[in-house]
């Protein structure tokens, strides 16, 4: 079953140098999806340091179960998020777009 559209669960502020979760549910796709995060357009690796966009950033991301967690929050981490749903079957699906300060 392919997967329906995710819904993002992202804090619409927060506070520098504390914990921030941000969570991507989806309850149809069979096998179940794995998720991607995308900030601003731009997917978020699993490794913030191998990226020069995002080593800045301090996260850490379960694609099993679409948990993003940002511990600590910087400046830097403001920006629009959404996540995509994707297994095998059919095409990824992209939740609505969210904007955390």
């Amino acid at each position: 079953v392919p997967p329906g559209k995710p819904l993002a669960h992202v804090p619409s502020s927060a506070t520098i140098g504390s914990r921030a979760v941000l969570r991507c549910s989806e309850g149809q796709g069979s096998p179940p999806p794995t998720f991607r995060w995308y900030k601003d357009g731009s997917v978020l690796p699993p490794d913030p340091k191998s990226s020069p966009t995002f080593r800045n950033s301090s996260y850490s991301l379960d694609p099993s179960t679409g948990e993003l967690v940002f511990e600590p929050v910087g400046g830097w981490d403001t920006g629009d998020y959404h996540c995509e749903a994707s297994n095998n079957v059919g095409s990824p699906q992209k939740s609505d777009v969210f904007r955390m300060e």
